[in-house]
C-alpha cells in the first residue's frame, strides 16, 4: 500500500494484521529519505520485521511519485540476510537452498562494486532459484546509506530475502542498434576512457552528430545520452545495457554502472513505443497461467525519465496484460536493475525492465 508521509502510516493496523513471523517489503521514495529511519523504528517498536531501499522514485498502478512510503505484504520470507560488498565471508545461513524459489536483492546501486558483488552471490546460491531486484541510491548519484532492515540503514552492500514462492520473471528493454561495435579501450570501474583507443566522448559524439539530427552542446550531453545509451554484447539475450550519465571534462563518460575494459559496445537508440511495447512483453513473459498475479516491478530511473509523462503508458501496457482490477502494479526507479531466472549469471542491466509475479 502506498502511503504520501510517514503520518499517514497505521502502524498498529500492519501489525494486527501481521503474523509474527512475517516479513515487509518498503520501498521508500528519495524526497521522503529523512523519515526511513522513522519508519524502522516504528517498525521495532510494534516487533515487524522489514527490510527494503531508498530509491528515486516509487510507483504504484499507474502513479509515479518521488515522495511516500510502499508498504508490501509478501509471500511467506525464510530469511532476510545483510550482505556486504567489502567482506568476504558476508553468507551464513542454515537455510535449505534446495527450499527457496525466489529470492528479492536489494543492493547500493552506487556502491561501484556491483559486478564483483554479484559474482560473489552466484557463488554462494548459485542458479538454482530466481533473482530479482534492483539498485537502490540516490538521483544525484551521491552515495549514502539507502538499503535497510531492521538493524538500519547502511551502504556498500545488499540485503536478500529468500522465499519459498516460485515465480515468473520478465526481462526487456526495447533499445535497438543504433552505431558500432565499438571497443571499451580503457575503463575504470563505471568510467569509459576511450573507445576506439579514442577519448570516449570524441567517438560517442561523431557517432550520434554524424548519424542523426541531435547536436552536443554546453550543457545538453544527458538530454541526448538518455537517448542513446550503450549495449554491451552477450550471446543469445538481448543487449546488456549501460547508462551514460555524466560527461567528464577529460572526454570520459560516466556511466551509472560498470563498464568492463575491452567489452564490446554498440551505441543504442529507441523511442517511446519501443521501450512500452517492451513493457507489455515482460508482463506477458510473468504470467501464471493459474492465477492472474500482481507485479512487482524494478524500472531504471533514466527510462522513467525519459519517458516522462509517457511512464504512465509504460505501467498502463503492463497493467493491461494483468487484466483483472485486482491485480496490481507495485515497484521502484531503480540505479540498476538485477535478474537472473535461475538458469544463469546474475545481471545487473540499465534502462531495463525487470518484474516479477510471486506465487502465494
Amino acid at each position: 500500500m502506498y502511503f504520501s508521509s510517514f503520518s499517514d502510516i497505521s502502524f498498529s493496523s500492519i501489525a494486527n494484521a501481521a503474523k509474527p513471523t512475517d516479513y515487509h517489503l518498503v520501498f521508500v521514495a528519495e524526497k521522503s529519505a529523512d523519515e526511513a529511519q522513522l519508519v524502522i523504528d516504528a517498525f521495532n517498536s510494534h516487533k515487524l520485521k522489514l527490510f527494503g531501499g531508498i530509491f528515486p522514485t516509487i510507483f504504484s498502478d499507474l502513479q509515479n511519485y518521488d515522495t511516500g512510503f510502499l508498504i508490501l505484504q509478501i509471500p511467506p520470507v525464510e530469511q532476510v540476510i545483510r550482505l556486504s560488498a567489502k567482506d568476504d565471508n558476508f553468507y551464513d545461513t542454515n537455510v535449505d537452498l534446495d527450499t527457496v524459489g525466489t529470492a528479492i536483492l536489494l543492493t547500493d546501486g552506487l556502491m561501484g562494486e556491483t559486478d564483483s558483488f554479484l559474482r560473489k552471490i552466484y557463488n554462494f546460491f548459485g542458479n538454482e532459484m530466481n533473482i530479482v531486484g534492483g539498485g537502490a541510491g540516490f538521483i544525484t548519484l551521491k552515495q549514502k546509506p539507502c538499503i535497510f532492515t531492521n538493524e538500519g540503514i547502511f551502504q556498500d552492500g545488499g540485503v536478500m530475502a529468500l522465499l519459498k514462492s516460485h515465480s515468473q520473471i520478465g526481462v526487456k528493454h526495447g533499445w535497438e542498434v543504433f552505431e558500432g561495435p565499438f571497443i571499451a579501450t580503457s575503463t575504470e570501474k563505471n568510467i569509459i576512457k576511450e573507445l576506439n583507443w579514442r577519448p570516449a566522448f570524441e567517438v560517442y559524439k561523431e557517432a550520434i552528430e554524424g548519424n542523426s539530427n541531435y547536436k552536443f552542446n554546453e550543457g545538453n550531453f544527458f538530454d541526448i545520452a538518455k537517448v542513446f545509451p550503450f549495449g554491451i554484447y552477450k550471446e543469445g539475450t538481448e543487449f546488456v545495457v549501460r547508462d551514460p550519465f555524466i560527461l567528464n571534462e577529460d572526454g570520459s563518460i560516466t556511466c551509472i554502472s560498470e563498464i568492463p575494459e575491452n567489452s564490446m559496445l554498440q551505441i543504442l537508440t529507441g523511442n517511446p513505443n519501443t521501450l512500452i511495447n517492451a513493457a507489455k512483453e515482460v508482463a506477458e513473459m510473468t504470467i501464471n497461467t493459474e492465477t492472474h498475479s500482481s507485479l512487482l516491478v524494478f524500472d531504471c530511473i533514466t527510462r522513467v525519465m525519459y519517458l516522462n509523462e509517457r511512464f504512465k503508458d509504460e505501467l498502463a501496457a503492463m497493467k493491461t496484460v494483468l487484466g483483472p482490477e485486482s491485480s496490481k502494479i507495485r515497484g521502484v526507479a531503480t540505479l540498476g536493475e538485477i535478474a537472473s531466472n535461475g538458469m544463469g549469471f546474475v545481471e545487473f542491466y540499465n534502462k531495463t525492465i525487470v518484474a516479477c509475479s510471486l506465487n502465494s
